[in-house]
């Protein structure tokens, strides 16, 4: 299953523009012009993420965003504010009335991908301790090597397309060294073509998740792999 992402926006071409490049992603896609019909949407299903234009007709997206963090069945959806940040302090604003982040407007689809895939993977790193994991999270694999021979963390949950030294690079470090080569390495990857999953496995990887990560499933199949068995990819 994929990340399901609710998208409010009064503005047809960015409702449009932001859910194609996100269903293009492989995201669950879900709409709403308004506070209103997002309740609605709401009502029937929880996504993971919800982009929230701010600047809704109505009950406005900061309103909405309030009401949904004071209600428990809705509060723990991370919610990023979209806004064109035409006042100084309308950041903060944001943050005040319980958005978890911000993306800045016109929409740059360039960087969209990646930007809801880092506050998913805040996300999944929130459901993981909420699990009871005692997770950890860097963004090199040169960290990466430091703190795994430090910690020895049982499983790893691997991004495959890392800055500098790749995943797969990092795998075959950890192999090669007696005192890291029996940590169990989950893959993840947005890019099964760049990083298929039978080049995973070669390399040394227990398991391979293709992005983005279901984190209602993602508890479970760690789990499973520090237990010896294979989540469902």
């Amino acid at each position: 299953m994929s990340a399901k992402i609710l998208v409010v926006d009064d503005n047809p071409t960015n409702l449009k523009l932001v859910s194609d490049v996100l269903e293009f992603e492989g995201y669950d896609i879900l709409k709403a012009v308004d506070a209103e019909e997002a309740q609605v949407v709401l009502a029937a299903t929880l996504p993971d993420l919800i982009l929230m234009d701010i600047a809704l007709p109505g009950m406005d997206g900061l309103t909405l965003t309030r009401k949904l963090k004071a209600e428990e069945r809705t509060r723990g959806i991370r919610i990023v504010a979209l806004t064109a940040f035409a006042m100084k302090g309308d950041d903060q604003k944001a943050f005040d009335a319980g958005c978890d982040g911000y993306i800045t407007k016109p929409i740059e689809t360039r960087k969209l991908p990646d930007q809801v895939a880092g506050f998913l993977a805040r996300e999944c790193r929130s459901v993981l301790s909420t699990a009871g994991h005692d997770v950890s999270a860097v963004e090199a694999a040169e960290q990466a090597l430091s703190a795994i021979k430090q910690d020895r963390p049982q499983p790893i949950l691997l991004d495959l397309d890392l800055p500098g030294m790749d995943g797969l690079a990092l795998v075959g470090k950890l192999e090669a060294d007696p005192d890291t080569r029996d940590i169990s390495v989950v893959a993840v990857t947005c890019y099964p073509e760049q990083y298929p999953k039978a080049a995973a496995l070669a390399a040394g990887c227990d398991a391979y998740l293709l992005k983005p990560l279901d984190t209602r499933e993602l508890s479970g199949q760690l789990t499973a792999v520090a237990e010896g068995g294979d989540p469902v990819s």
